[in-house]
């Protein structure tokens, strides 16, 4: 295997670490050491690792069989309960991933509207596709407008000739380039990413507004997001997008993506009549093990959930900020729902190009330290909570964040 694991993202410099279990909030390697996990699976296991109420209908699932290739009743059930927490989304298609989902919202966007741009910010990154997986490791052209490019070698050329490029936070040049493209822009994709800038909510509002007065779509990317409240991002921000991508914590687990939004829309994938010119399928998109797994998670995700999980959030902010400020080492700290990101850096960190600014280096460093201490975090994803964690679980991670620091200075 390249690197010796499975995929990219389990790399963990210098080396990868094996795990061998996990419950709770803790992981265990095959060496035997205990992990607090403040990483969650690249943020996706918002209930910890084997959850009592996903197993058990997990293991029921076994029984019923492996797969089905035609329709259960877990389609409706979990339909139902998305339906019921975004207002914005009338209708549901499950995906085998985010990826998968956000490439076929592109589809739908381009589909509906007839129109071949899609907008994203730069720095978001939308799934491994390449309809939008642009400007998501590097900066090019100036901050007000930036210059479109591949993120990856092997990608298609000339497929930046269909993706514009926003900056975050900045709300005079984004509709300056909406306003600039806007007979041939069919959709913004949006990811608000709770946590990790200086954003207000506010930005979300601007941009709904903006692109209802443009007649441009608005996708919010809620793979990640979704953590962030009962209702995701975009129930803290009151927007009501037009198409929302979904992933991680909604498959409980298992593989996942999906894409809601207004019937209108769509109702462009319903081929069940007359073929409207565009089709999606999936061998394993909405398998049975991954609708129930899903369903169990969002039902056991209850406002009271999220609420222990904010304190707790909230909590590892104050602790942070105390020994971040006693190691003087600059810094800014973020924090929304179930996510708290530091940047060593002593510039605002209101962009992709600001925090490309910060001290990676002295963070990944400290990602190393907290491991030999008993915590496990990931570069470039800050802190991430999981129901079963307590005060002494956030508590302990600010004193070993400040016992590392301290070593560092030694």
């Amino acid at each position: 295997m390249p690197a010796g694991v499975m995929k990219g993202a389990h790399f963990m410099p210098p080396n990868p670490l094996y795990i061998d279990h996990a419950e709770g909030c803790y992981l265990f390697d095959i060496d035997g050491n205990r992990y607090t996990d403040f990483a969650n699976h690249h943020t996706a296991a918002i209930l910890g690792h084997s959850p009592p109420e996903v197993t058990k209908t997990l293991h029921a699932q076994v029984d019923r069989g492996i797969a089905f290739g035609a329709p259960t009743t877990l389609e409706k059930e979990i339909a139902e309960e998305l339906t019921n927490r975004l207002p914005s989304v009338e209708k549901v298609r499950y995906t085998n991933s985010g990826t998968e989902a956000s490439l076929n919202a592109a589809r739908v966007a381009r589909a509906v509207t007839k129109k071949p741009l899609i907008a994203k910010f730069e720095g978001a990154y939308h799934g491994s596709n390449d309809a939008v997986e642009f400007n998501t490791q590097h900066t090019s052209g100036p901050a007000e407008a930036p210059n479109t490019t591949a993120t990856w070698d092997g990608m298609p050329e000339g497929g930046e000739k269909n993706v514009v490029i926003l900056p975050y936070n900045d709300r005079e040049s984004v509709e300056l380039i909406l306003r600039q493209h806007k007979d041939r822009m069919a959709a913004v994709f949006f990811d608000g990413r709770p946590g990790w800038y200086d954003m207000p909510l506010d930005f979300a509002r601007f941009l709904r507004k903006i692109t209802e007065e443009l007649g441009i779509l608005l996708v919010f990317d809620e793979v990640i997001s979704f953590r962030s409240s009962y209702s995701g991002y975009q129930g803290l921000a009151g927007v009501q997008p037009d198409l929302t991508v979904l992933g991680k914590i909604v498959g409980g687990g298992m593989p996942v993506g999906a894409i809601g939004g207004k019937a209108s829309i769509m109702d462009v994938l319903d081929n069940s009549g007359t073929p409207t010119g565009l089709y999606h399928s999936g061998t394993f998109a909405g398998n049975h093990f991954t609708l129930a797994a899903g369903l169990a998670t969002l039902k056991a995700l209850t406002p009271e959930v999220y609420a222990h999980l904010e304190r707790l959030a909230t909590r590892l902010k104050e602790n942070l900020r105390i020994v971040l400020t006693d190691s003087g080492v600059p810094f800014h700290l973020f924090g929304q729902g179930s996510t708290v990101r530091v940047y060593f850096s002593d510039k605002p960190v209101r962009t992709n190009r600001d925090a490309a600014q910060a001290d990676g280096e002295m963070f990944s460093r400290l990602v190393l330290g907290l491991l030999t201490v008993g915590y496990y975090a990931r570069d470039g994803m800050g802190f991430i909570l999981s129901n079963p964690m307590t005060v002494e679980h956030v508590d302990g991670l600010a004193e070993a964040v400040g016992k590392v620091l301290r070593g560092m200075d030694s």
